[in-house]
């Protein structure tokens, strides 16, 4: 039997018929909780997060169990975990055509995988609570879930990405991420493989040109955080891996640490400059080698993160056009950030006129 339209709430992928844009419809999302219902949910006597909060330590039960978590080791107390998300954009049904069962366009089913990142059993809700160990703890398993993901048939990408503050689209306020799989390469992705095919090293010119115009924040290890120089918010900023890599999950230690580090560092400039500051980041890595034709096609790729400030709002012009408007130059945001260093428990070396240096904890020599 084929699937009525009207009664099946499987998250599905359709198409704009003009633009070609994907729109995921995905009515359970309609339900997810937020955290003023959840408090009214609670025992009525308290409105303390460990009663309600489903993320915080002590109600697992309320979510469904570990994919990875950090400690692995079962016997000790977990500090941050993966769990499978429970309103999820994707569906673990194969991606059926339903055109053919009389659904509207190209209608079928969104395949993929979809996670929520749990960043601390205490109900924090900056990562600047999260001890920097910690916070390290929550990039390694990530990296480790894409790697699961990777080795996934039917996936064609995967990312994480971070909805901090009601402006950037929380709804729940404990530090979490989510992670999805999907089995198409958006749009976005696309737009950047093409980039590659016309230009010989777009990224290595990114970070040249960032370089030559000032426009570096901070380095660690091989990573760099820029302004990129067509910023869509006040304070935009990209962590570039330094030289070619097509994928997290085929990362160093030393990438991921770094990773870690410079999240930390560079939500603690946005927050000295604008306390309060609501965000999104996600991450941009190739498409998995067996969902392009040509793998080559992404041998020059960088990761990157990035980082987006949520200062000013999409309005008619954005949203109408895909264009952007912002208040600020690139030079004087990377002014203002580097000028807005922090103590994250790590050093993170800012010196863009001799090259990338390592981050160091306290007292060690730089590398």
């Amino acid at each position: 039997m084929p699937p009525d339209q009207r009664t099946d709430s499987s998250p599905r992928i359709c198409h704009d018929p003009l633009s070609g844009r994907p729109v995921f419809v995905a009515p359970q999302r309609g339900g997810k909780p937020n955290d003023r219902e959840l408090v009214v949910s609670g025992d009525g006597v308290t409105d303390h997060p460990s009663v309600w909060c489903p993320f915080c330590v002590g109600n697992e039960s309320r979510t469904p169990p570990d994919i990875v978590r950090a400690p692995a080791d079962m016997a000790a107390p977990w500090q941050s975990r993966i769990v499978t998300n429970g309103y999820p954009i994707t569906t673990d049904r194969p991606p059926l055509d339903l055109s053919e069962s009389g659904w509207a366009g190209s209608d079928r089913y969104a395949h993929g995988t979809h996670d929520v990142v749990i960043e601390s059993p205490r109900h924090d809700r900056s990562i600047l609570a999260v001890a920097p160990e910690a916070w390290r703890d929550v990039w390694t398993i990530c990296q480790r879930r894409f790697v699961m993901l990777a080795e996934q048939p039917g996936l064609a990408w995967a990312t994480v990405f971070k909805n901090s503050g009601p402006r950037a689209g929380a709804s729940l306020e404990h530090v979490h991420s989510q992670l999805i799989g999907v089995d198409i390469v958006p749009p976005a992705l696309h737009t950047e493989l093409a980039t590659l095919e016309v230009q010989r090293d777009p990224f290595g010119r990114l970070l040249a040109e960032a370089r030559a115009a000032g426009r570096i924040i901070a380095t660690a290890d091989d990573l760099v955080a820029l302004v990129p120089p067509a910023p869509r918010q006040p304070f935009e900023t990209w962590i570039v891996v330094a030289e070619p890599e097509r994928h997290f999950h085929a990362a160093s230690a030393a990438r991921v640490m770094a990773i870690a580090d410079l999240t930390r560092d560079i939500v603690g400039r946005l927050e000295r400059l604008v306390p309060g500051c609501d965000y999104n980041w996600w991450l941009h890595q190739a498409p998995f080698d067996r969902s392009i034709n040509t793998p080559g096609r992404a041998a020059a790729w960088h990761w990157h993160l990035e980082i987006l400030p949520r200062l000013t709002e999409l309005a008619g012009f954005e949203l109408g056009t895909g264009c952007h408007i912002t208040t600020m130059t690139a030079e004087d945001a990377a002014h203002r950030l580097r000028d807005a260093a922090v103590e994250t428990g790590f050093d993170v070396c800012v010196s863009p006129a001799r090259g990338w240096q390592k981050s160091r904890r306290r007292g060690e020599d730089a590398v």
